[in-house]
């Protein structure tokens, strides 16, 4: 019998669409200060180009930015994180309409999770109406999609800086287990 212990802990990542560059900046401040130092941050690239899903709530172009910060969560606060950018989200609107998207995620050793408000037949309930889905998982050296991946995330590009994420992840993963301080 297996006995129960703490989970270890994983990369928080944020992806943050928007359209204006000072909303961006405004989020990135807010996600900062609540989650602490970034230790990667990726170039914008475009989000329009796989869905025009935000379209009616965003004007222009949308560009997704992804955050990585350098201090590792336990993954059962994953819908506490989601719960907390939604709200981030709601404070940044302007008339009814979000200035930006915040999808936080974890990276594992070998997956990548993200939660959402959505329920579908492929996500489990967490808790306060917040799902988690596995969507990339990273076996013989790359990610590789589910049928419900999101197109974004099956690109070459987003799967780049997920790799850069993992890396980050691995070595600090390294650094604690020779310290002793993983399980």
């Amino acid at each position: 019998m297996g006995l129960p212990h703490e989970f270890e802990p994983e990369k928080l990542f944020c992806g943050v669409l928007y359209t204006d560059e000072a909303a961006y900046c405004r989020a990135k401040a807010r996600l900062v200060s609540e989650y602490g130092e970034v230790d990667l941050e990726s170039e914008a690239m475009s989000f329009s180009a796989f869905s025009d899903y935000y379209g009616y709530e965003m004007t222009g172009e949308v560009k997704r930015r992804f955050l990585s910060f350098a201090e590792l969560v336990p993954p059962d606060k994953i819908a506490d994180i989601k719960l907390k950018t939604n709200m981030f989200e709601a404070e940044m609107s302007v008339d009814g309409k979000r200035t930006v998207n915040l999808d936080p995620g974890l990276i594992g050793h070998g997956r990548l999770l993200l939660p959402t408000t959505k329920p579908a037949g492929h996500r489990i309930a967490l808790r306060d109406g917040i799902y988690i889905e596995m969507t990339l998982f990273y076996s013989r050296g790359k990610w590789h999609g589910f049928p419900w991946t999101y197109r974004d995330f099956n690109s070459d590009e987003v799967q780049a800086v997920m790799t850069r994420i993992r890396r980050i992840y691995i070595q600090k993963r390294r650094t604690m287990l020779k310290n002793g301080e993983l399980i």
